[in-house]
C-alpha cells in the first residue's frame, strides 16, 4: 500500500496538470467530452457489477478458485461489455448527439471497459498477494497516457492537440495495461478455457448485486451534474468546461481521501469480526482524514481566485509571478478565472463530507449493511437530481456546484447518524471542541495570510496546519491505528 500511495504521489499529479493543459488547449469543446466521459462513468457498473469485490473477497481466501471463477466472470464480463457499448450508443441517440459526439463516446466507453477489465486483473493480482504488480499496474495506464500526451504537445504545430486525439491516448493506453496485466495473469495463475456455469453465475451476481446497486447510485449523483448542465443550458458546453476545472481538482484531492478508506475497510471488518471496539479507530481516523481535508479546502477556498488563475489563467508575455504575488494584470481571461473561482468555491468544500462518507460509509460497509447505504445513495440522488433542475437553469455550473454541495452534506450527515446508532458510538466533546480548534486555527489565519508575500505565505500556512494538527489529532490514536495497519498487512 505504501508502494501504491507513493506512486499515486508522483504519476497522478503530472497527469492531472497534462489533463489541465489539454483544457486550456481545446477550450469549450472539453465541457462536451466531461459531459460525455460522466456519462460513461454512471453506466460504468454495467462492466462489473460489483464481481471485482466480490472476486477479491473469494480468491484472498482460497487461490485454488481462481481458474473457476476467472473462466465463468470472464464470460460474463465480456458480455457486458458490449451491452455496456450498447446501451451507451443507445443514450447518445436519445440524447441527440450528433455522429462525430457519438463516436467520441464510442471511444470514451472503450476506454471504460478496458479500465474495467484492468481493475479485475488488479482484483485477482491483489488476491494472489501480487501487491508490488498491483503497484506497477495502478500507474502504468496513467505512465502511458502521459507520454501521449506529451507527444501530442510536441507535434503542437502539427495540430494534434485536440479533444479526439486527447480521447485517443486514453483507450490506447488503458487498452495496453489491460492486455499486458491479462498477460501477466496467465503467467501467474494459468487459468482454464473461459466457459459459464449458470448456477455459478446466477449466485455470482446475486451476492455481487448490493455493491453494485451503491456504486451505481453514487456514480450517478456525482456525475450527473455534468450532463446536466451541458444539456440544460444553451452554453452548456462553456458551462460543462468551468464546472470541469473545479472537479478536476476535487477528484483529485478524492483521490488521496479513498486511499484512506481502502486502509480503513479491512481494520473495521477485523475489528467487527472479533466484536472488538471501534470507537477508538473511527475517532482517530475520522478526525485525521476531515482535519487535513477541511484545512487544505479553507486555505483553497480562500485563495479560489489564485488557484484557478494559476491553473486556468491565460498569461500575456508578462512574468505570471511579480514581487511573489500573482500578476493578475497580466491575466487574458480575468473574467473566466473569477466565475469559475466563485465555483470552484463551493465544490472544494464538497471533499470534506465526501471524506466523512469515507469514514463512516466505510464502516458501514465494512459491517455488510448495504441496505442502508442504498437507501441513503438514492435519497441523495433524487436530492441532486431536483436541486439541479431547480438551480442549474438559474445559476448554471454555480447552481450544480451547490445542489453538489447539498447533497454531499446530506450524505455524510446520514451516514454519521446512523453509524452512531447503530455500532453505539460515543461523542467525545472534548476531541471534537479539539477538532473544531484546530480547523479555527486554519479559519483565522486567513485574516492575515493574504497581506504575507508568497514567499513567507508557504511556511506560515504549513506551520499553522501543523499546530492545528497536533490540536485536532489524538496522536496516541494514530500510533494504535498505524499498528492496526501493520498487523492486518502482515
Amino acid at each position: 500500500m505504501i508502494i501504491l500511495f507513493t506512486l499515486n504521489i508522483i504519476v497522478k499529479p503530472v497527469w492531472l496538470l497534462l489533463d489541465m493543459q489539454v483544457q486550456k488547449e481545446v477550450g469549450s469543446t472539453y465541457g462536451l467530452y466531461f459531459a460525455l466521459l460522466n456519462s460513461t462513468v454512471i453506466l460504468n457498473i454495467l462492466l462489473d457489477l460489483g464481481m471485482s469485490n466480490y472476486n477479491n473477497r473469494k480468491i484472498s481466501v482460497n487461490n485454488n478458485r481462481f481458474s473457476k471463477y476467472f473462466q465463468n466472470i470472464s464470460i460474463i464480463r465480456f458480455g457486458l461489455a458490449i451491452l455496456y457499448l450498447l446501451v451507451l450508443q443507445l443514450w447518445g441517440i436519445v440524447a441527440q448527439y450528433t455522429m462525430h459526439d457519438q463516436m467520441m463516446l464510442f471511444f470514451l466507453g472503450l476506454s471504460q471497459v478496458f479500465l474495467s477489465s484492468l481493475l479485475y486483473v488488479r482484483s485477482n493480482l491483489t488476491a494472489f498477494g501480487k501487491y508490488k504488480l498491483d503497484s506497477l499496474f495502478s500507474v502504468l495506464d496513467r505512465a502511458l497516457m502521459i507520454a501521449g500526451v506529451l507527444y501530442l504537445f510536441s507535434q503542437r504545430d502539427s495540430g494534434l492537440v485536440n479533444i479526439e486525439n486527447f480521447i485517443y491516448v486514453q483507450t490506447i493506453g488503458y487498452g495496453f495495461s489491460f492486455i499486458a496485466g491479462l498477460i501477466t495473469l496467465f503467467i501467474i495463475g494459468q487459468p482454464g478455457i473461459p466457459k459459464i456455469n449458470k448456477r455459478f453465475a446466477r449466485v455470482l451476481l446475486r451476492k455481487s448485486a448490493p455493491y453494485a446497486l451503491i456504486v451505481l447510485l453514487m456514480a450517478a449523483y456525482h456525475s450527473s451534474d455534468a450532463i446536466m448542465i451541458e444539456r440544460m443550458l444553451s452554453n452548456g458546453k462553456v458551462e460543462a468546461s468551468i464546472y470541469a476545472q473545479s472537479m478536476r481538482i476535487l477528484l483529485a484531492l478524492n483521490n488521496y481521501a479513498y486511499l484512506f478508506a481502502v486502509l480503513l475497510l479491512p481494520m473495521f471488518s477485523k475489528l467487527l469480526a472479533k466484536k472488538e471496539k471501534i470507537q477508538g479507530l473511527i475517532a482517530t481516523s475520522s478526525s485525521l482524514l476531515i482535519y487535513g481535508v477541511s484545512s487544505v479546502a479553507i486555505l483553497m477556498a480562500f485563495f479560489a481566485d489564485d488557484v484557478i488563475a494559476l491553473c486556468y489563467g491565460k498569461f500575456n508575455d508578462e512574468s505570471i509571478f511579480v514581487d511573489w504575488r500573482l500578476n493578475v494584470e497580466a491575466l487574458q481571461n480575468m473574467g473566466d478565472v473569477l466565475f469559475s473561482a466563485d465555483v470552484f468555491k463551493l465544490i472544494i468544500y464538497g471533499i470534506i463530507p465526501m471524506s466523512i462518507n469515507y469514514c463512516f460509509g466505510t464502516l458501514i460497509t465494512a459491517s455488510g449493511n448495504m441496505k442502508l447505504l442504498n437507501k441513503i445513495a438514492f435519497a441523495s440522488l433524487l436530492l441532486n437530481i431536483v436541486l439541479n433542475f431547480a438551480l442549474i437553469p438559474k445559476y448554471g455550473a454555480w447552481g450544480a456546484a451547490l445542489a453538489s454541495l447539498i447533497t454531499q452534506s446530506f450524505s455524510g450527515a446520514f451516514q454519521v447518524v446512523f453509524a452512531i446508532k447503530l455500532f453505539k458510538l460515543k461523542v467525545n466533546l472534548i476531541g471534537v471542541a479539539r477538532f473544531f480548534l484546530g480547523v479555527a486555527i486554519i479559519l483565522l489565519s486567513t485574516i492575515f495570510l493574504d497581506e504575507i508575500n508568497l514567499s513567507s505565505r508557504l511556511p506560515v500556512m504549513f506551520g499553522l496546519l501543523l499546530i492545528g494538527l497536533l490540536l485536532a489529532v489524538n496522536f496516541r490514536g494514530v500510533l494504535n491505528m498505524a499498528k492496526g495497519f501493520r498487523n492486518n498487512h502482515n
